[in-house]
C-alpha cells in the first residue's frame, strides 16, 4: 500500500509505513525503529519506481540529489539520536501537516512552471540549461530532502517533487521519476546509521521492502496511464489525518 501511494505521489511511501509500524493494533513499533524500518524499505520503493518511470528520469539531476542527500540523510538520522520517541512522533506529524498541501498542489505548480517554460521557449531551445539549474540547484533539493529522509524515514519527495517542478523545467513525470530515482542512495545511507543504532527491525524490514518494491512498481505503471488528480487529494487526506493522530496520541 505504502509503494503504491508513495510512487504514485513521486514519495518513499514512509508516511503511510511508520504510523501503521507504530500503531498498537499491528506491529506496535518503537518511534524510532519505525523510522529507521521505514527507510530500509523506502530505498526500494525508490528502485522500482526508477525501473517503472524509465524514460521519464534526469539521472544527471537524479546523481546530484542523491549525493548531497546521502551525506544529509546520515546527519538526519543521528539527529533523532536527541529526540525522544514522542517528540520525533510529534515532529513527524507536524511535518505530513506541512506536506499535505504540496502533494494536491504539485499540478499547479508544474503548470505554473510549463506556462513560464512556454513564454520562452525560444530561449529554451536556442541554449542549455546554466550550470545553476544542472547541479547547484539538485544539488540544494538533495541536502534538504536527505536531510529529512534520514530523520523522518521517508523518501524526501515531498519536498523533491514540488522543488523540481518549479526551480526546473522537468514535467510532472520527470520530477515524478527523478524524485524516486534520487531517493535510492540517500536512504541507503540513512538505513546504514539507523541500523548502527539498532533502529531497522530485521524480522519486519525484508518483508516491508518486498511489498513496497512490488507496489512501487505497479504505482509507478498506473501513474502513467490514469489520471490521478483524485488521489493527490485522497493522499493529502490521508497525510493530514495521519499527521494529526501522531500530534494528538
Amino acid at each position: 500500500m505504502a509503494g503504491v501511494c508513495g510512487s504514485l505521489a513521486g514519495m518513499g511511501g514512509g508516511f503511510i509505513m511508520i504510523p501503521l509500524m507504530t500503531s498498537t493494533k499491528l506491529l506496535h513499533l518503537p518511534q524510532h525503529a519505525a523510522h529507521g524500518t521505514s527507510l530500509f524499505a523506502v530505498a526500494t520503493t525508490g528502485l522500482a519506481g526508477a525501473l517503472g518511470y524509465q524514460g521519464q528520469v534526469d539521472y544527471q539531476a537524479a546523481a546530484c540529489i542523491a549525493l548531497s542527500g546521502m551525506v544529509t540523510a546520515r546527519a538526519g538520522a543521528l539527529a533523532t539520536t536527541r529526540l525522544s520517541g514522542v517528540d520525533l512522533r510529534k515532529a513527524l506529524g507536524a511535518f505530513m501537516l506541512a506536506v499535505a498541501p504540496l502533494v494536491p498542489a504539485k499540478q499547479y505548480l508544474v503548470k505554473q512552471n510549463e506556462e513560464r517554460i512556454g513564454t520562452n521557449d525560444d530561449v529554451a531551445t536556442a541554449s542549455s540549461p546554466s550550470w545553476i539549474q544542472k547541479y547547484v540547484i539538485p544539488l540544494g533539493i538533495g541536502s534538504c530532502s536527505g536531510f529529512l529522509a534520514g530523520m523522518f524515514g521517508v523518501g524526501g519527495g515531498a519536498v523533491v517533487v514540488p522543488a523540481l517542478s518549479v526551480l526546473t523545467d522537468m514535467n510532472h513525470y520527470q520530477a515524478l521519476g527523478t524524485s524516486l530515482t534520487a531517493m535510492v542512495l540517500p536512504a541507503l545511507s540513512g538505513t546504514v546509521t539507523h541500523f548502527s543504532q539498532g533502529n531497522v527491525v530485521m524480522r519486519v524490514a525484508p518483508f516491508l521492502a518486498t511489498g513496497a518494491f512490488l507496489g512501487s512498481y505497479a504505482g509507478s505503471k498506473l501513474a502513467l496511464s490514469i489520471d490521478e488528480e483524485p488521489l493527490k487529494y485522497g493522499f493529502s487526506v490521508v497525510m493530514v489525518v495521519l499527521g494529526l493522530q501522531a500530534l494528538l496520541r
